[in-house]
């Protein structure tokens, strides 16, 4: 082999690495701590808040082309934990609220991701609410990619927030004491390799744990 061909076959080599390393990489979800927060005004003397947790799962990122990233996540309704466990058996129990508990899942599929900066950008997709669909814009931010002292896999953590307001998903209940405006901040924690707890997780979330 010539030298004009072993460099052609090197520059060749390089620019394969250099595709691959850029290509998006899957991260499966961290189910068992990665949550979705909520918030929302009470009567405007406190913030309420309340969490949702994040079925097993997986999504696609590459840090070097966000635009190429591809994020969904689904929560299941039945584990929305106000704290309380009686304030979770009423509002169960509240036909004002049945548009939300008539349905399984909460839902959220990326449609584009723009990065701002080296860790901040917008992540537009459809929010599946109370069987109503709309598009939202969520600001996220790479809180961090590196290595998980404890999994020892290859992880990233996320931020993604919004504020929505729930009168556009048909939960327009009790207006005149709680806001329309309802804050959303997904944090989601997620590894290059499996979820050992996916499995148990799972059997959890089917079984309806919650504190109630």
């Amino acid at each position: 082999m010539n030298r004009l061909h072993r460099l052609a076959l090197t520059a060749l080599l390089l620019l394969c690495a250099g595709a691959a390393r850029s290509a998006p990489l899957t991260y499966t979800i961290t189910s068992k701590i990665s949550r979705v927060n909520l918030s929302l005004e009470h009567q405007g003397f406190i913030q309420l808040t309340g969490t949702l947790k994040i079925t097993p799962g997986s999504f696609t990122f590459d840090n070097q082309d966000w635009s190429k990233s591809s994020v969904a996540v689904t929560m299941p309704t039945k584990t929305l934990d106000m704290g309380d466990a009686l304030w979770n058996q009423q509002i169960r129990g509240d036909e004002s609220w049945k548009n939300l508990f008539n349905t399984a899942y909460i839902s959220f599929k990326s449609t584009k991701v723009v990065r701002n900066d080296a860790t901040h950008g917008v992540l537009y997709g459809d929010l599946t609410l109370a069987g109503v669909t709309r598009p939202v814009a969520l600001q996220l931010r790479v809180n961090k990619i590196g290595r998980n002292e404890v999994s020892e896999y290859q992880a990233i953590g996320i931020t993604a927030t919004s504020t929505i307001k729930r009168s556009q998903f048909g939960l327009d209940a009790y207006a005149d004491l709680v806001g329309d405006d309802l804050a959303v901040a997904i944090q989601m924690e997620a590894a290059i390799g499996p979820d050992g707890d996916a499995q148990q997780e799972a059997i959890i979330n089917a079984q309806g744990v919650l504190r109630q």
